[in-house]
């Protein structure tokens, strides 16, 4: 039996390669791109980040099903399974031999990765444990990605004894499980790639054990049956295949039921494709909650846009079509600039992270995502203004980004409010703007200049302290100042490459106005702001706090407030690897009040999730569920 596994090895070695471009390529061009002593180990394995795992698991499960199809139909195929039998080795050991072969070259593939995720991690020295690189919860993880590589090689051996038709029934089974989750959500377990999705209570890794333990059972009855019928009946089946295959009436018999089975299956997601079975998943911070479309759009154009819109939400769209041309014209009539190109607006964008998203002449708007009327048309009068600032600038808004980011959030904002208000959000974003104006000690500079903002405070503050700077430039430069600032930025010979404060000095410049003369104006109107709404930036809490130790597998954050509060207020704090960290980068865990003390609030933080050993941290309130949140200034951190 050894001989014959090492046989089965040798047989086998050419899927050693690939498995190494899947697991370990990454290797080969890494460290030429990145600086490893700064890599993050979620970077490395995304895979371990909370949700994901679905897509890696899939790569294993093709792996292992591949492995499956290369045990006995090779044999089969080469004539040489008749070698085999005739050997003085028993035929459950060419079984298990076979099997075990299989196995090995999964185990040495989830073993190259394994030790690339580690080799990479650990040459950032600065990091939590070592580079970040936690060796039991990779052990962990590894032996879950060697279970579900033996469930899939379980069923692939069986599916191999019909060939190419014996995945049909297996890709049936899939279907039908990716419709039962998406009707309902508690059945997404059915399909086995679920079972590497990664989910953390706190520090500790959940795994879905009934899930699993049903899987194996199946896939053991599987295994099962795959040795009866590869030991007994699989010669007699194979050999009838190929006869029929052979004639003439076999071929048109076998494409007929693959072509049928093919458009079976399309036929079913047609028909489940015209149910809406949407599902509310709340996001965070602000709660908001995100609906299915259905996959049939419709378009439809106006004088200004071209629209694409989700059948399932018509209504929806069209009461905001109808009124589109008027917010164009009343946005134009603000900047003081002509039509310009047809909009293409897609309606059926769908995001946890944003309802909307401009780039030239796109807009992407959620009306999936967003019930009430009046904030929708405020968004897509928001992006609009995006759309015009790109054309008017002539994109260099973007490439001086650095300088120019809280005017276009801000200015766009304080168009929108003008053109379609949303006057609930705009006093919270008015309120959270004042008590940050008023608690953090900001100066105007910051709003220049968005890296310097990013390293000190939280970022959305572009769009509400971004508004009351464009008010200031108006009350400072006039009515048309916002028009006539962008076409400033835009103007042929203005300068490359200057700094944030001496960019507004030139555009203010150009614009017949000057950065003093703004700065005074909103100094001003902010002071008076934080006066005006005293009593509200009063019911924000004040938070203090940071790492107070370990919780299990968790490091604890607990923030202090100053007062009790409201127990609707939700609460989370943001970590960060450094100052210089992308927004994209922060983890975001929410915070629970301590029953037995009410000013004390409690977030339990996965050490897979904390960034470096040193990170810094941001703690935050959100008041209203549809509001801004309001966040005290970033802090560092050591983790115990």
């Amino acid at each position: 039996m050894i001989a014959l596994y090492r046989k089965e090895l040798r047989s086998l070695a050419p899927f050693l390669f690939l498995s190494f471009l899947l697991m370990a390529g990454d290797l080969l061009y890494r460290p030429f791109t990145e600086r490893l002593d700064e890599l993050r180990w979620e970077t490395v394995a995304s895979y371990l980040r909370p949700g994901e795992g679905a897509d890696f698991a899939w790569i294993l499960m093709i792996l292992s099903v591949c492995l499956a199809y290369s045990a006995f139909p090779r044999e089969h195929e080469d004539r040489t399974i008749h070698f085999l039998h005739a050997l003085p080795v028993r035929r459950p050991s060419i079984f298990v031999a076979k099997v075990l072969a299989g196995l090995t070259i999964v185990a040495i593939a989830i073993a190259m990765l394994l030790v690339s995720d580690a080799a990479q991690s650990l040459w950032n020295v600065q990091s939590f444990d070592g580079g970040h690189w936690h060796a039991g919860l990779a052990l962990t993880h590894v032996v879950m990605q060697l279970a579900l590589c033996s469930i899939a090689y379980a069923h692939g051996l069986l599916a191999s004894v019909l060939r190419l038709f014996g995945l049909l029934p297996y890709v049936l089974v899939l279907v039908v499980a990716s419709i039962l989750a998406d009707v309902f959500p508690g059945a997404a377990w059915i399909s086995p790639a679920e079972l590497l999705v990664t989910r953390y209570d706190g520090g500790e890794l959940v795994i879905a054990w009934t899930a699993w333990a049903v899987h194996a059972a199946i896939a053991l009855v599987a295994l099962t049956a795959a040795y009866g019928a590869w030991m007994g009946p699989a010669d007699r089946i194979g050999e009838g295949l190929d006869r029929a295959k052979a004639s003439a009436l076999g071929k048109v018999g076998f494409g007929c039921a693959g072509g049928l089975t093919f458009i079976g299956l399309i036929v079913l997601l047609v028909v489940v494709s015209e149910v809406d079975v949407g599902h509310d998943d709340p996001i965070e911070p602000g709660g908001r909650t995100v609906e299915t479309p259905s996959l049939e759009n419709r378009s439809r154009t106006t004088d200004h846009y071209r629209f694409t819109y989700p059948v399932s939400h018509e209504a929806r769209a069209v009461a905001l079509i109808e009124r589109a041309d008027g917010i164009h014209r009343a946005v134009q009539d603000e900047l003081g600039a002509d039509a310009g190109p047809v909009l293409l607006a897609d309606l059926t964008e769908v995001s946890g992270e944003h309802l909307g998203i401009a780039s030239w002449t796109h807009l992407r708007v959620g009306v999936v995502g967003e019930t009430d009327p009046a904030r929708l048309r405020h968004t897509f009068a928001h992006e609009t203004v995006h759309a015009f600032q790109h054309r008017l600038t002539d994109l260099r808004q973007g490439s001086a980004a650095r300088a120019t980011g809280a005017f276009a959030e801000g200015s766009a904002e304080h168009v929108a409010q003008r053109v379609a208000p949303a006057p609930d959000a705009l006093r919270q974003a008015r309120v959270v703007a004042a008590a940050s104006w008023s608690r953090l000690d900001m100066r105007s500079d910051v709003l220049l200049d968005v890296r310097a903002l990013r390293r000190r405070y939280d970022t959305t503050l572009t769009y509400s302290l971004g508004e009351r700077w464009t008010e200031a430039l108006v009350r400072s430069c006039g009515e048309g100042a916002v028009g006539d600032v962008l076409r400033a930025m835009g103007r042929d010979g203005a300068p490359d490459d200057l700094e944030p404060r001496a960019f507004w000095q030139d555009t203010l410049r150009a614009a017949g106005c000057d950065l003093e003369s703004v700065d005074d104006a909103f100094a001003t109107l902010m002071d008076d702001e934080a006066d005006a709404l005293a009593e509200s930036i009063e019911e924000l809490p004040r938070l203090g706090g940071g790492v107070s130790g370990r919780d299990g597998a968790a490091v604890r954050v607990v923030a202090l407030l100053d007062r009790e509060v409201d127990p609707s207020m939700r609460f989370f704090v943001r970590l960060r690897a450094d100052e210089d960290a992308d927004d994209t980068e922060a983890v975001l865990v929410r915070g629970r009040l301590d029953p037995d003390d009410p000013r004390r609030v409690v977030y339990r933080v996965s050490r897979a999730r904390i960034p470096s050993r040193r990170f810094q941290l941001q703690l935050c309130v959100l008041d209203e569920p549809r509001g801004w949140p309001f966040c005290e200034v970033w802090q560092w951190a050591s983790a115990p």
